[in-house]
């Protein structure tokens, strides 16, 4: 009594006589030609019993199949790897909030002149009421070519440009106008925190460009 033959060797065997069998119809395929021939190559590249048979007696025989369809998925993943790494990386879009020289993410800018009495004075009002603020001097090398797109983009002719919260506001004399009306901290807020102050508390920072700043009095020669 012969013993009895493991399932493994049970499914060998069974997929090597489909295999040779599918193998035996195709070649019996090419000699009868024609529509029979085409019909049964059709089925041996499409059919998925057929491709699991021709698979597993690739493997049996220490080869690999793809199907019909295999082979095209993997050419056009390989394309769609190619394009991509061709493909022009897009330039980034400008960041809106970053147009022009006000940063609303700082309090208060001073774009002056040290040798200027109207930019000293507008930082000691800045200074006074311990205001965070950056001061760039319009007379150092690095920032001397800042003034004329500062006139272009204010409208103004004059130092010191003055930016509160990213907003122009004017010179000097603008400055010392809003603190007067007490609107200064109102100016010195980011826009969610204006968002949470009542309607009725809320106003409009009106830009002052001045064109005519006059030296101030104490500064007059006697």
């Amino acid at each position: 009594m012969h013993p009895a033959m493991p399932e493994s060797h049970k499914d060998e065997k069974l997929t090597k006589v489909a295999g040779e069998k599918l193998m035996a119809a195709l070649n019996r395929a090419d000699e009868i030609g024609g529509e029979v021939r085409d019909f049964i190559q059709d089925k041996m590249a499409t059919d998925p019993r057929y491709i699991r048979a021709r698979k597993a007696w690739a493997k049996l025989t220490g080869k690999n199949f793809e199907s019909k369809d295999e082979v095209a998925a993997k050419a056009k993943a390989a394309e769609a790897k190619r394009a991509a790494v061709a493909a022009p990386t897009p330039a980034a879009k400008p960041d809106a909030s970053k147009v022009g020289f006000g940063d609303p993410t700082i309090k208060a800018q001073i774009f002056g002149k040290k040798s200027d009495p109207w930019t000293g004075r507008a930082i000691t009002i800045l200074e006074r009421l311990k205001v965070d603020f950056d001061n760039v001097d319009l007379e150092e090398p690095e920032h001397e070519a800042k003034l004329v797109p500062l006139t272009n983009e204010t409208k103004q002719h004059t130092v010191p440009f003055i930016y509160l919260r990213g907003q122009f506001i004017g010179g000097f004399n603008a400055l010392a106008e809003i603190e007067r009306l007490g609107q200064l901290d109102y100016a010195l807020m980011t826009k969610e925190e204006r968002e949470k102050v009542p309607a009725h508390a809320r106003f409009e920072i009106v830009p002052r460009p001045n064109t005519d700043e006059v030296v101030p009095a104490d500064e007059i020669p006697a």
